[in-house]
Order: C-alpha cells, then structure tokens, then sequence
C-alpha cells in the first residue's frame, strides 16, 4: 500500500467524482421513471374514467348512483398523483441539475449542462412534460365532472322533488372542485428545496 499524500488524495478524488456519477445516474433513472409515469399511466387512468362514466347509464339504478359518487371522487386521486409525478420529477431534474454542477466543480470544467443550461428550466414544476400533463387532466377532471352533473341531474329530474338532492349534489361537486383547485395551486408554487 503506497504511502504517497498525492496518490491518496487522488484516490479521495476519484471515489468522490464516483459517488457523485452514480447520483447522477440514479437521478436520471428517477428522472425517466417519473417522466415515464406522466406520460403513460396518467392518460391512460383518466381513459378508463372516462369509459367507466360512459357505461353509468347500463348499469342499474342503485349502481348508478354510486357510479356517479366514486367517479368524481377518483379524480382527486387522479389530479393529485400527476400532481405528485410532476413534483417528484422536478426535484429528479432539480438534483441531476444539482449533480450537473457539483461533477463540473470537481473536474474544474463545464462537462455535463443539460439540465443547468435547459431552456425550459424554473418555468413550470415538472418542465414541460409535467405542465401538459397537469393541464391534460385538469381538462379531462373538468369535463368528466361536467359529464357527471349533467348525467346526475338528468337522473334526479325523473324523481319527484328532485331539488334538494340536486343541492346536495352541487355541494359534493364544489367540495371536489375545491379540493382539486387547492392541489392544483400547490402545484404551481411549488419550489425544490436541497433538504
């Protein structure tokens, strides 16, 4: 085992730049994963809403109803879990940034910049990917709820004195369009932190 300061100090150096690839490199797998995430499972869950909403009328009465109670329910779910892909990703782009800088430090030069210098950065959470996700199902939250109001009225208009489940419906859709606006908001301000 050599002895020499700078032989060691050059292998410090060396397992540092390695831990600090390795970060990288997992980052960017998490990076991929979550952009993987918003760009397949998302759409396709709100697909499958939107097919389930469409069946409601073949199902029967009792059916229906709740049909038309856990539909716009699971659009919290499916708002928030984008939401949640959106943030996990940029804090997945924030930390490749992150990494970006502190490789570049240690060579002494400019090697890696993609994430540091990318045009779109800080201007949504999530980059592009995530807003036109977020925006997509925000969208398809919005008309899914339409397409609910109007189904349930239709419904409760056949019954007699249909108004006052027809104010407790109302009341169920603006809780659900409240909460999703709130999360919606916390996506917007959202800001990465280094913990």
């Amino acid at each position: 085992m050599s002895s020499n300061p700078s032989h060691s100090s050059r292998s410090s150096d060396e397992l540092l730049l390695n831990a600090a690839l390795a970060e990288y490199h997992a980052l960017y797998r998490l990076a991929e994963f979550r952009l993987n995430a918003l760009d397949r499972r998302v759409p396709i869950i709100g697909g499958l809403l939107t097919a389930s909403l469409s069946s409601v009328p073949l199902l029967p009465g009792s059916s229906q109803t709740l049909a038309l109670i856990a539909i716009p329910v699971s659009l919290i779910w499916l708002v928030r879990t984008t939401i949640n892909h959106a943030r996990s990703f940029e804090d997945a782009l924030r930390g490749v940034e992150r990494a970006e800088h502190q490789i570049n430090r240690m060579l002494g030069q400019d090697v890696l910049g993609f994430q540091r210098t990318h045009p779109s950065k800080g201007k949504s959470v999530g980059g592009r990917t995530g807003a036109e996700t977020v925006g997509a199902v925000g969208l398809a939250s919005v008309l899914i709820l339409a397409m609910s109001v109007w189904m349930t009225i239709g419904m409760l208009t056949e019954q007699p004195n249909p108004q006052g489940m027809i104010v407790l419906f109302a009341v169920f859709i603006l809780g659900i369009c409240a909460m999703i606006t709130h999360s919606v908001h916390g996506w917007r301000v959202y800001r990465y932190r280094v913990g």
